[in-house]
């Protein structure tokens, strides 16, 4: 989406305006942003303690991009192993909105949600993850299904899918 405003890192020309913020962003600085909340997350949670990373190739918009931010983050000094089959070392490459849609369902339905795999991306709405497709200009496959329950609350609230992911985190350690 193409605005008249200027980003809110540099002061350039922004191309990028999220939903759920009323800043905008370029280009630049959109990606630096995503890929900071993601060196967080990997940092925070020890998500990658080996000097190879297994990564689910699937196919996925999630999977290019979490390759791309992985070679981003840690260039040579790890190598990137692609894999069909998952095993419990393996990073699956997912989204916030598919992992709160998940979660909520297990939630309603009384099921306990299992923790077997890493995942990476998780912090990341498909939203953003459409945008930095644009950016790093990777075909996109096509739109998830969305929950209207949540999507409803979140046009009303926005930041609610972050909030419930926060929660999810508490009610399924």
């Amino acid at each position: 989406m193409v605005t008249n405003q200027k980003c809110f890192g540099c002061r350039q020309k922004a191309s990028i305006k999220l939903s759920y913020t009323k800043r905008e962003y370029c280009d630049k600085c959109f990606l630096k942003l995503i890929e900071k909340r993601v060196r967080k997350d990997i940092r925070i949670n020890k998500k990658i303690k080996e000097k190879t990373i297994e990564l689910l190739n699937d196919n996925s918009k999630e999977f290019f991009i979490a390759k791309t931010l992985l070679n981003n983050i840690f260039g040579k000094h790890l190598a990137i192993k692609e894999v069909k089959n998952p095993s419990k070392e393996t990073i699956i490459p997912t989204n916030l909105d598919r992992e709160v849609k998940r979660n909520l369902k297990n939630y309603l339905e009384n099921k306990n949600n299992k923790k077997d795999h890493k995942k990476i991306l998780d912090n990341v709405l498909e939203e953003e993850i459409i945008f930095l497709c644009k950016v790093k200009k990777i075909k996109v496959s096509k739109k998830e299904g969305k929950n209207s329950l949540i999507e409803e609350v979140e046009k009303e609230y926005p930041g609610t899918k972050f909030a419930l992911a926060r929660s999810f985190e508490k009610i399924f350690p």
